[in-house]
């Protein structure tokens, strides 16, 4: 059978296209993923250097912080009273509430060991003007002796014109014992009363 001239040119334009088919799905369309494959990994590769500097920055920050904490723990902890400081702490609490309230109790608890610190639980019931009663909570902040507030309860007393407190402390002092013996110039100076702590000799 003899093909004519215009079936000639179908045949020849499907070969064709045909062709530019296979080639098209086979080797270009490929070609051209690979290709925003490559440029999105060149991008990314562009901004690893940015990427790694600013890592690096926080990483030296984080350090940095770390550092100033360490420091600060570590003052902290060498600035604690000896364990066996309990009479100066006595004194201590009395020099704060004796001249702000009226003590009504005080219990100290046993010492409680930990690695790095002991604690020394104290409870305290008081009565006090509410200014009196801020001024004792600024001293106990400013104290030499460490201690934070673990339990406080305030009600108002008197019609309103005071306030009735009570008051879970614990006191923070160094793990070991003192290497020598402690002084008490107060206790020479009869500054520490003997039945009750919050009571100097002769009142």
């Amino acid at each position: 059978m003899q093909l004519t001239r215009r079936e000639k040119v179908f045949i020849a334009i499907f070969i064709v296209v045909s062709v530019a088919a296979v080639y098209y799905v086979f080797f270009y369309q490929p070609l051209v993923k690979d290709i925003e494959a490559m440029s999105v990994q060149v991008t990314e590769g562009g901004d690893l250097p940015l990427l790694i500097k600013s890592k690096k920055e926080q990483l030296a920050s984080l350090q940095h912080e770390y550092q100033e904490l360490s420091t600060k723990v570590l003052d902290t902890l060498e600035s604690l009273q000896w364990p066996d400081d309990q009479p100066g702490l006595v004194v201590h609490l009395y020099e704060i509430f004796s001249s702000r309230s009226k003590m009504q109790q005080v219990e100290f608890g046993e010492m409680e060991q930990h690695a790095d610190f002991c604690l020394m639980p104290v409870n305290v019931t008081f009565t006090s003007t509410y200014d009196d009663f801020k001024d004792i909570l600024v001293q106990l902040e400013k104290s030499s002796y460490k201690n934070y507030i673990e339990a406080l309860n305030v009600q108002t007393a008197d019609g309103g014109n005071s306030v009735s407190v009570t008051m879970s402390l614990k006191f923070y002092f160094k793990p070991e014992p003192a290497p020598d013996e402690l002084e008490y110039p107060f206790v020479d100076e009869g500054r520490y009363g003997k039945d009750n702590p919050f009571q100097f000799p002769g009142q």
